[in-house]
């Protein structure tokens, strides 16, 4: 009898987080995002959730953008607070993301601003360390202090520009993004259930 009442309490314990979580967070391919974040009493909201295909088929990771509600994503480069927050369902060498950043960057903001922008992104891809799938990068963008990155929630540093936030950005939020639909999922609320 007592084990019946545990496995009805367990049952139901893990219902209740289910209906909470499905309350208060968003979801997509079964990986949990919240809903709002607060950075330094600044909220931001989820906008949605886009996903990185290698070659259509396998999952590398899903981007979730945070974003003051009252912002449009046409203004997401802005000097305003703002956050992606990355799942990663494949492991990642820290040198996958240092090799093509200037390039993609480039391609966004041009060559020549790239260039001028070098030592800053050399110092932010000196912070990236190989990732696992199941963990989480985060870059986060407040006006006044700078870039930071964060792996699992914990500080890896932090480069100073907003000028250097917005171009390093680009490569997702910019007019020529490392992934159209990656994008698209990113900007369209309806991405954050799926």
């Amino acid at each position: 009898m007592m084990n019946k009442i545990r496995i009805i309490f367990i049952f139901f314990v893990i219902f209740i987080s289910t209906i909470s979580y499905q309350a208060n967070g968003a979801s997509n391919r079964g990986i949990g995002f919240q809903d709002e974040i607060s950075l330094e009493e600044v909220q931001l909201s989820l906008q949605g959730i886009g996903i990185l295909k290698w070659k259509y088929l396998i999952n590398v990771y899903l981007v979730g953008l945070y974003k003051p509600i009252d912002v449009p994503v046409s203004r997401v480069l802005e000097n305003i607070p703002k956050r992606l927050e990355y799942y990663f369902f494949v492991d990642m060498k820290a040198s996958d993301f240092q090799d093509t950043g200037f390039e993609l960057m480039a391609r966004n903001v041009g060559e020549k601003k790239a260039k001028i922008l070098t030592p800053q992104l050399n110092a932010l891809n000196a912070l990236y360390q190989d990732v696992k799938a199941g963990q989480r990068y985060t870059f986060t963008y407040l006006p006044g202090r700078g870039l930071e990155m964060a792996l699992d929630g914990n500080v890896l540093g932090l480069v100073e520009g907003a000028e250097f936030a917005a171009s390093y950005l680009s490569i997702w939020l910019g007019p020529d993004p490392v992934n159209t639909s990656l994008q698209k999922g990113m900007f369209d609320p309806s991405t954050k259930i799926e």
